[in-house]
Order: C-alpha cells, then structure tokens, then sequence
C-alpha cells in the first residue's frame, strides 16, 4: 500500500520518538532504507523507509552484508536526530543531523536526497524534470507543494470541479481509500458532481474531512483471511467486509502489514518451490511407471516369441531353408520379389526383408519373428530369451529407482514457515547473539551445539559457521536438519549423544510420534554442495562423502529449560534433557503429543514466570509439530 499525505501527517507523532537520538546504522536494500536510531533511556529504535512507506518496526530484515556505497555516505553524514518533520503535506519527510538533511521523497518511484547548505551530497538516484534535477553538486529544489486542507475547515469550498469523490481524492490529497471512505461515512453518492450537493451534503462532508483529518487515531489492519489488505489509522466502513486487527499506535499497523506481507510472500516461495519438488518428482514416478510396464512387455514379448519358435519349429524350418536357398541363388532383391509373387501358404508368411541390416520377417498370427540367414532356429529363440533377460534386467533397476523416487515423495514435507521465523523481533533492548538465529543448546560437557530450522538456516549454518574442527550431524533420511557440534572433535561420548539427539527430534520424527532413528556424523570437510553431475541438489541440502560413522537407533528427546545468557537475564532452549539439566535453572520434560506450540508455549511460560521469558522466544524454540508436557 501507498502512504497518503495525511497517513505521512499522522505518523510523525510517532516518528518524534525518534528525535534526540543518534543514528546507529543506515541499511539499505534497493530503494528502502532502515535507519536505526538510539534513544536514551529507551534503546534502539528502527524506521524503515520505502519508496512508498514509512513506519517505525521492531523487526529487523537481512541486510547486505557490503553496505551499498550510498548507506555508507548516510552513516558517515547522519548523527544526532535533531527533528525529524514532514514537509507541509506533501509526502516527503525531512530528517535533520547536524548541518545535513536527509530529504525522503515518499511518491513515486520515491528518492532519498542528501543535503548540506540546501546543496545535493548525496542520492539513491539522480533523476532530471523539467522544472529540477535531482545530481550531486546541485541545489535542491522541492516539487510542488501540495494543497494542505488543514488551513481551513470549508473543505468543500477549496474543491475544483466534477465528481465528489475524485475531487477529495485529488484536490484534498486524502487518495481514493479516504475519498471513499468520507462517501461512506456521510451517505454521498460519489458520482455526485460537486455543483449539484446540496449545503445538507456539504456540511456533512465538511464534518467527516474534519474528523478525518483532525480527529483521533484507532489505528488496525485489515486482512482477507491470513493476507493483509491494508493498515489503517482509523476504522474503515468501507473495509467492514475484513477481519481486522487494533494496534497500539498507526506505525505498528503499517508495521504489522509489511510484516505479515512479507511472510505471505516467504510461504508462496516455499509452496511454489514444494510445488515444483512434488510435480517433478510425481512426473518422475510416473515416468518410471511408464518405463516399467514397457520392459514387461517387451520381455513377455519377446518370450512369447522364443516359446513360438519351438513350437512352430518345423513350419519356420521350411520357410527359413527356402529363403536361405533363394538368397544363395538370386540376392535379396530378386527373392524379395519372387517371395512377393509367389501363391504359396509358406510365401505368404513372409512380411518383409532388411538387406541392409540382414534379417526376414516371418508372421505367427499375431506375433511376427526376425530371423537371420545361416542363424539357426535355436540361436534365434536363444536371442529373443536373451532380450526378455535384459529387459527383466533393467525392470528391476527402473524399480529401484522408482522405490528411491517413491521414499524422496513419501518424505518430501512442506517447509514449515511460522510468523516469528521471518523476520525476527528485536524489540527488545538486549542485543541477541550470532547463534540464536539457529536452534542451539550447550551439551553436557559444555559444546555449542547448531541446528539448521530451514533450507536457508542449514545453508547458512554449514557456509558460514562451520569449521575445520567442528563435527557434523544428520539424521539418516532426507529433509533431517544439519547439526554442528563447534569444537565438536574435541567433544567426549555425552556430546556425540546429545547432538545425535538433537538431529532426531528437531525434524519430522518428532512430529510423526517416531521413537527413534539412525544418525551419522562426520568431519567438515567431507560435506559439500557440489552434486555429483545430473543430480538435484535443494537449497540447503549437502552431499556427504566418505565414510560415516553411525549412531544406532538414537530416540528423541527434548526438555526446554531457563538459561541466564547474560545476567539476570533469562532465555528458554531446548535441548536432550541432560544439557538442559546441565545449563539450566529449571526445565520441563516434553513429549510427541497433541497441543500445538502455542499452547504448551503458554504453559510452560506459565510455570517459569518469574524469569519473564518472552513467549514469542519460548513458541520458536520448540520441536516441530505438537508436544506434551511430561507428568
């Protein structure tokens, strides 16, 4: 959705906050900007910036690694905020630092101006007009100024001419959301032509613009099932068809929306690429079907046809020495054509010849037999039982691949995506370490242990953080997540346990109510994303070679317990039960069973809430799938 005039109007109560504070880091990610903003007493706060958008988030995004070159000119000029405003009411919102200006244009394409003396220094784009350009070393010159219908209270007196609902829209700069919304409100057809309302209507219109404008927020977003359709800084009777959701201020809303978008946006990926998966790999299947019922065929066939041979020995006997005779005297040509003229019931066996590849044709009802001049009858059965074998071969090698095909869908499993995966909270003031975007738990004996939660975390994990002395785990089937033990080489009998354990139970096993599974583990250098050629290899998959070594019939196991990760400062983890006893206060035994995260989230927050753990944390650590708490 677009900002309007008067949505930019309404959020600077709430960009105000910001002012006083000192600009930490400037992200950039294409043509949106994340500023972040410390303000004492009140930590970190974070404004996000789009071409069409503003708003203040408690989500973080994932940003470039390498700042783009004009992120870095924004952290080099940007310091202490000393206001940020909104220029008139137009869509263009003013961050001053200092002697620089940061000029957000929030329309169209949207830019984002550096200023110092009211000279450019710096911009996402250079851009030229007629009537200004937008390049470095030039004086900026704002667009035109937007009517403000804040000056007065006639609202319908500054109005041009034609229907009523696009003069607001336009004249009023409130957009067609609003327009129609004040329609609604006062009952007005909005076809109305401006010079046939009545002075009823009019003062109705004056009322509602007013209300609008100056009135009191109750912010919400409204959604069409789980897909958000727009935030609002009022309620909207032209939205009543929605669900809708209050929020605590019009920034969180619009907070709420590009967040949930975002998530929508994350599932339809994974669905697709599932899609794709599951229809190649049922394309496969069937394929392989196809195959398979072929080779039977072919080999019933050719069986079928050897058997003939014996049992019509002496007919072929005949026809193959008069053939034979013919070729000797006449060629192939000639006998071709005297076979063709003969009358004979013996002639008339014969359906055709191949002189290049040297073989005649000859009918037995309904199946018809090649033989080869000099090759007796035995040696030709011989051959056609030889083609049955070889087809009986490469049935049972098609269903073996089949079975592999059959197990990669029967395990191919939609990739979870949960609210709290997709973009992670950091409202709150304590800085997260590196490890907490993976599940993690210390073993026993004191190892970090990692788990991947999807294709992009296993990815992530094994590229970015594992190292030479590390150990890596793997459930042996596919779809199990990549755990790794840092320092793992170094790690005794209780830390090779507790990881195998965890490979186990943060997967599938845990959801389907499996006791137990097999796991491997090896060193890091025998992982690689380089698939042999002509294999599939999916985004956080890995190939493993050499030898593995096994850990037998590993069941899962999982307690979630309260740890002090700085002090007096309490995080839930969840782990084998004898590493959270190990590192935690107190801890909870869970189970496969049939209340859904949120709800055991819910109890276990209740029974640890002197350590004020948040329930978004404690709902992200827990095993896939449904669980109980252990009486």
């Amino acid at each position: 959705m677009e900002l309007t005039s008067l949505d930019l109007s309404l959020l600077m109560d709430d960009f105000k906050e910001l002012e006083e504070g000192h600009v930490q880091k400037v992200y950039q990610r294409k043509d949106e900007l994340t500023i972040e903003v410390y303000v004492g007493g009140e930590g970190k706060k974070r404004i996000i910036i789009g071409p069409n958008y503003a708003f203040l988030s408690k989500y973080k995004r994932d940003n470039p690694t390498r700042p783009p070159g004009f992120a870095m000119e924004l952290r080099k000029h940007l310091g202490k905020v000393n206001s940020i405003k909104q220029r008139g009411f137009d869509r263009i919102l003013e961050i001053e630092s200092g002697d620089t200006r940061l000029v957000c244009e929030i329309f169209g394409r949207g830019n984002f101006i550096l200023l110092k003396d009211d000279k450019i220094i710096g911009a996402l784009r250079e851009e030229e007009w007629a009537d200004r350009t937008i390049r470095v070393g030039e004086k900026y010159v704002y667009p035109d100024p937007t009517h403000d219908p804040r000056d007065g209270k006639d609202y319908t007196n500054t109005l041009s001419s034609g229907e009523v609902v696009r003069s607001i829209a336009s004249d009023l700069s409130l957009g067609g959301t609003y327009a129609e919304e004040i329609c609604e409100r006062t009952e007005v057809d909005k076809h109305t032509k401006l010079e046939n309302l009545s002075e009823a209507e009019r003062e109705k219109l004056n009322q509602e613009i007013n209300e609008m404008v100056e009135g009191s927020l109750s912010p919400r977003i409204y959604l069409e099932e789980k897909d958000p359709v727009r935030a609002s800084p009022f309620k909207l009777e032209t939205y009543t068809q929605y669900s809708e959701k209050e929020t605590e201020s019009f920034s969180e809303a619009l907070d709420s929306y590009f967040y949930i978008k975002e998530k929508r946006k994350e599932e339809k990926k994974v669905n697709e690429a599932y899609r794709e998966r599951k229809e190649g790999l049922e394309r496969q299947l069937e394929q392989q079907n196809r195959k398979i019922q072929g080779l039977e065929k072919s080999s019933e066939q050719n069986r079928e046809t050897a058997e003939k041979i014996y049992t019509n020995y002496q007919e072929l006997s005949e026809i193959k020495k008069l053939i034979e005779d013919a070729l000797e005297n006449h060629g192939w040509k000639e006998t071709e054509k005297k076979i063709r003229e003969s009358e004979t019931e013996l002639a008339e066996r014969v359906k055709g010849f191949n002189e290049q590849e040297e073989f005649f044709t000859i009918s037995l009802k309904d199946q018809t037999v090649k033989l080869k001049p000099e090759e007796n009858l035995e040696a030709a059965a011989s051959r056609y039982y030889d083609k049955a074998k070889d087809s009986e071969s490469k049935i049972e090698k098609v269903k073996k691949a089949r079975e592999e095909t059959q197990r990669d869908l029967d395990n191919l499993e939609k990739e979870e995506i949960e609210l709290e995966d997709v973009l992670e909270d950091k409202s709150d003031k304590r800085e997260k370490k590196w490890f907490e975007k993976y599940r993690w738990f210390k073993s026993s004996e004191g190892f970090l242990v990692l788990c991947g939660r999807d294709s992009q975390t296993n990815d992530m994990l094994v590229k970015k953080h594992m190292e030479n002395n590390d150990l890596y785990f793997h459930a042996d089937f596919d779809g199990a997540p990549s755990v790794v033990v840092k320092e793992g080489q170094e790690a005794g009998e209780e830390t090779l346990q507790e990881a195998a354990k965890a490979a186990v139970t943060f997967t599938k096993t845990w959801k389907a109510g499996i006791g137990s599974d097999n796991v491997y583990y090896v060193e890091p250098d025998q992982v690689s994303q380089d698939p042999e050629p002509g294999e599939y290899l999916p985004k956080g998959a890995f190939i493993v070679r050499g030898d593995r070594n096994y850990i037998r019939n590993v069941k899962v196991e999982a307690a979630v317990g309260t740890h002090e990760i700085e002090e007096d400062v309490y995080i839930p983890i969840c782990g084998p039960v004898s590493s959270i006893e190990e590192n935690c206060n107190d801890y909870v035994e869970l189970e496969p069973g049939r209340k859904k995260k949120s709800e055991i989230a819910k109890e276990i927050n209740s029974r640890f809430k002197d350590y004020d753990l948040d329930l978004d944390y404690i709902i992200r650590v827990l095993p896939p799938g449904k669980s109980s708490i252990k009486s």
